[in-house]
């Protein structure tokens, strides 16, 4: 991406006060040259660190906005499906039984803004009572019932105990460099 220009004083890497902030003008390079700043000075890397934090807020700020516009247009088009839904499937059944149609087991029409369709959906069974359909299958199908293993709980109380087990490493602390 390329850098963005500074568009101000007050948006310069010698903080909030323009040049004037600067010691001895070593950040004035910046605004001339910004392929030569270097991150050197506390004051240079906690304005890094601002412009860092800006762009992630200046991104999240939009991802929220996209998520909220793609649920508006989300509502819309379930809403027109329920309105005109009903509508849409008897023009297709008629469209593809009717005289225009040359394959009698086409199940869709392509339109320019889309396809309206019919799929075939495989029978099937759906599990009402998860704890008779377990009780069930206990007793007449054992494969097809799992346990289940709590990860964070098991490293808790490893980490607790400090206990070296077959099945797990204790992993020694450690730092890790991270921008936020």
């Amino acid at each position: 991406m390329p850098a963005m220009p500074l568009s101000s004083p007050a948006d310069s890497p010698e903080g909030y006060g323009g040049d004037t902030d600067a010691p001895n003008g070593e950040l004035e390079a910046f605004t001339q040259d910004q392929e030569s700043f270097v991150p050197d000075t506390e004051k240079k890397v906690d304005w890094v660190l601002s412009k860092i934090a800006d762009a992630r807020s200046r991104a999240a700020r939009v991802r929220g906005n996209a998520e909220m516009m793609a649920r508006e247009h989300d509502r819309e088009a379930d809403g027109l499906e329920w309105r005109f839904g009903p509508a849409l499937q008897t023009w297709l059944r008629a469209e593809l039984t009717g005289s225009k149609n040359n394959n009698p087991k086409k199940k869709s029409k392509r339109l320019f803004h889309g396809i309206l369709g019919y799929r075939t959906k495989p029978a099937g069974a759906v599990v009402t009572d998860d704890a008779a359909a377990i009780a069930w299958a206990r007793e007449n199908l054992p494969s097809a019932v799992t346990e289940h293993l709590d990860k964070k709980e098991l490293v808790e109380t490893l980490l607790a105990s400090g206990e070296v087990l077959p099945f797990a490493s204790l992993v020694p602390e450690s730092e890790t460099f991270y921008i936020r």
